[in-house]
């Protein structure tokens, strides 16, 4: 039953973003939704307003998504003033083993565990990593599949201080990339 409800609500959502696309004009904002972090803590997504709000879905067993990790650490200590990366974790991991995942990749950012509020929170997720790029008004601005750089994440952020030159010297780039 759940299941057909999913696919119901995804149906659902799916009209409406083609009709939303087919008008040009509509941006779409994100509607307050509640999470609760790795650690156990109550958030609402309207606490990030007035900040770039960086939300990738991944998994742990997702080879791009794992490689994406050193980009957005880079853009989550760069821009903490700015904006905030949120990843929400879209493999049902349990919160002991992506604490250990965490602390193995040394993420710098908030991890959310799997949760019916999020999962179709900011639009549909056809696979990881999808990374949804909020602007400080609370509008979806763009929707990346596949792994992101820090260079397109801060297309968005229109981060002055850095430049391309700096990317590769960054502690959690490897080799240039991240």
């Amino acid at each position: 039953m759940k299941l057909i409800k999913q696919a119901f609500a995804a149906a659902a959502f799916f009209l409406v973003a083609t009709t939303v696309g087919a008008a040009g004009t509509e941006v779409q904002k994100v509607q307050n939704f509640s999470f609760t972090d790795v650690d156990g803590q109550a958030h609402q997504f309207s606490e990030y307003q007035g900040k770039w709000v960086i939300v990738n879905y991944w998994a742990t067993f997702c080879g791009p998504c794992v490689a994406e990790i050193p980009a957005l650490n880079s853009v989550a200590k760069r821009f903490k003033d700015e904006a905030v990366v949120l990843g929400m974790e879209a493999g049902e991991a349990s919160s002991e083993d992506l604490k250990q995942f965490m602390a193995q990749k040394k993420i710098a950012y908030p991890i959310i565990p799997t949760q019916d509020s999020t999962m179709f929170a900011l639009g549909l997720v056809y696979g990881v990593p999808t990374t949804f790029i909020v602007n400080p008004k609370g509008e979806i601005v763009d929707t990346h599949m596949g792994a992101i750089t820090s260079a397109m994440l801060q297309n968005y952020l229109k981060a002055e201080k850095d430049s391309a030159a700096t990317i590769a010297k960054d502690e959690d780039c490897v080799n240039g990339f991240c």
